[in-house]
């Protein structure tokens, strides 16, 4: 043996011995993953928050924070192999349980793309599908945003039409309706759950499933009945006037508007619901359904009344409706904290437009709540709140958590025991104008 290649095998040797000995060279951090990491506030007592602790909330305020934005989410979707590697979702815990039933989401967004992607991340499983409706009045960055990250995904997709929502607009119903329609492509899923992009769950997706199934193929639909400003949404009709720029107003001709065909009464609830398959196919295939959606565009947000009237008005029959009066139902979609009641909810954030916007002192109460999802969260002023309840959901979803399946089994139970002619024997209301 030469002395060169002696040398060379000795070399060999002692570079094997390394090797073993530190292990394998370490990983080197990419730009994508420091960067995610810099979100992450460092100095929070998670824990102690969630348990209310009062000093532990105060100090997470005072933290300093770098928040993500449109630009680093389009940034790190560049790559979107390393996004998912860096963000989470490729180990994201998937039961079998899970699996076996497909939910579609509607997410409706108008800003703040990084926060949708931390909803995603929340509620992302590869059997289920997210449907991303970007409002039309958005600026292009929003779109190009949710576009990249709908394209790292299989099962997240841009809506095939967008529209364009003015506040309590039909546009905001009929944004829904078109996620609905491309959701029916899909055709395993079992429920379909619409959110704002500012909601945040406070259940899992392995408790969400159950609670789904405790249901037994009925909707879980809000409804109330009353006059005073509920009954002005609809008592004249409501027109929509347009500029030049395509931009419009909804406005009040104080012309008195018909009643609802079919002999519907009305009924509000809320815009954010629970629907089987089999309701989202009928609304959108019924002619019953098509006109009492045509009836809603001459009324005031109608994205509060259409999924109750349809859901409510037990004379005709209608998909997982069950046979529920609507007598102030529980809803069990989205925990909302008003300041209009007469006593205002809690809420240790602050108030805007009559609802909280959720901080870190909330959530002692939002995580011992029933319902599936929480709104609203901002991006920049709830941020300790989005990152400790996003740990929350992450150790709920390693450590599964039994769910309380009495209460859940009674809302179901309550729309089957109900008599059918206890709402069908109801009268509408007359009234005159003094009264409301």
């Amino acid at each position: 043996m030469h002395m060169n290649q002696t040398f060379s095998t000795r070399s060999s040797i002692k570079n094997e011995v390394i090797q073993k000995t530190l292990g394998k060279p370490k990983k080197q951090v990419t730009n994508t993953e420091l960067e995610f990491n810099s979100f992450k506030i460092k100095n929070i007592n998670c824990a102690n928050v969630l348990k209310g602790d009062e000093s532990a909330i105060a100090e997470a305020r005072k933290q300093p924070r770098n928040i993500p934005s449109y630009k680093t989410l389009i940034k790190h979707t560049e790559n979107c192999d390393l996004f998912k590697q860096v963000y989470g979702y490729n180990n994201i815990l998937n039961t079998e349980e899970e699996k076996q039933f497909p939910i579609a989401f509607n997410i409706l967004l108008y800003k703040d793309v990084a926060q949708v992607e931390i909803l995603l991340r929340a509620i992302y499983r590869p059997q289920n599908y997210y449907c991303l409706h970007v409002d039309g009045f958005s600026p292009d960055h929003v779109h190009k945003a949710a576009k990249s990250l709908a394209d790292c995904f299989d099962n997240v997709f841009i809506v095939s039409k967008t529209e364009n929502i003015v506040y309590q607009s039909f546009q905001r119903l009929q944004a829904d309706l078109n996620c609905m329609a491309d959701h029916l492509a899909k055709p395993d899923w079992k429920y379909l759950i619409n959110l704002p992009s500012q909601e945040l769950p406070i259940k899992t997706n392995l408790q969400i499933v159950r609670i789904l199934k405790l249901l037994n193929n009925t909707n879980q639909v809000g409804c109330t009945r009353g006059i005073g400003i509920i009954m002005k949404r609809f008592l004249h009709r409501y027109d929509y006037v347009y500029d030049e720029n395509g931009t419009y107003k909804i406005v009040n001709t104080l012309e008195k508007y018909k009643l609802p065909p079919h002999h519907f009464l009305t009924a509000k609830g809320t815009a954010y619901v629970l629907l089987t398959h089999q309701f989202v196919k009928y609304v959108l295939t019924s002619q019953i359904a098509k006109d009492v959606l045509d009836w809603c565009r001459g009324i005031l947000s109608p994205d509060e009344y259409y999924w109750s009237m349809l859901n409510f008005n037990h004379h005709v029959p209608v998909p997982g409706s069950g046979q529920e009066a609507c007598l102030k139902v529980t809803e069990l979609s989205t925990y909302v904290s008003w300041a209009i009641t007469k006593t205002p909810d809690e809420c240790h954030g602050k108030w805007l437009r009559h609802i909280c916007v959720f901080s870190a002192g909330d959530l002692k109460m939002l995580v011992n709540r029933a319902e599936l999802f929480a709104n609203k969260f901002e991006l920049e002023y709830s941020y300790p709140a989005i990152q400790c309840l996003s740990e929350w959901l992450h150790n709920q979803t390693l450590s599964p958590q039994a769910i309380d399946t009495q209460f859940y089994k009674r809302l179901y139970l309550k729309k089957i025991t109900y008599q059918l002619d206890l709402w069908t024997n109801l009268k509408p209301i007359q009234f005159n104008e003094t009264d409301l």
